[in-house]
């Protein structure tokens, strides 16, 4: 019993793993994504290709910053200035110098109205929180409802 246990625990975290991974292509200077395989699964198309972290990767096109899924599936096309990593399900962006935070739909949560704006700080965004900065003072902000 210890053993199928073992080996189901084994086989379910390597799936929970499997995703795809950034490669460069010298025939036109461009990143695509590549399964744990070697199989292509986004063409080379992009300027810049971020890895997969909470089954998001940030991409970038024409100076603009976008992201796919896990799958290869471009979820938000690239329109954004700067983008960040998701942490907690949400990722900090900017635009116009403008910064706020979307969710994994590419959903705006909370829209792109402050000075700056990070949720990489501790397990704050973890707990559903970011830092913002408005009035040139930084504060905390719930990025999802509490109530």
């Amino acid at each position: 019993m210890k053993i199928l246990i073992f080996v189901i625990t084994m086989f379910a975290g390597n799936m929970l793993r499997a995703q795809i991974a950034p490669f460069y292509s010298n025939v036109n200077d461009k990143y695509g994504y590549k399964d744990e395989k070697g199989n292509i699964v986004v063409e080379p198309k992009y300027d810049l290709a971020y890895a997969v972290e909470e089954g998001m990767a940030a991409v970038r096109l024409n100076g603009k910053y976008g992201y796919i899924n896990q799958k290869g599936r471009e979820i938000v096309a690239p329109k954004y200035d700067n983008t960040w990593k998701f942490i907690g399900g949400f990722a900090a962006v900017e635009l116009d110098n403008k910064f706020g935070f979307i969710d994994k739909n590419g959903k705006e949560v909370i829209p792109l109205i402050y000075e700056n704006a990070y949720n990489y700080h501790g397990n704050c965004c973890y707990k559903g929180q970011a830092h913002v900065k408005e009035n040139g003072k930084w504060k905390i902000i719930n990025i999802i409802d509490t109530e």
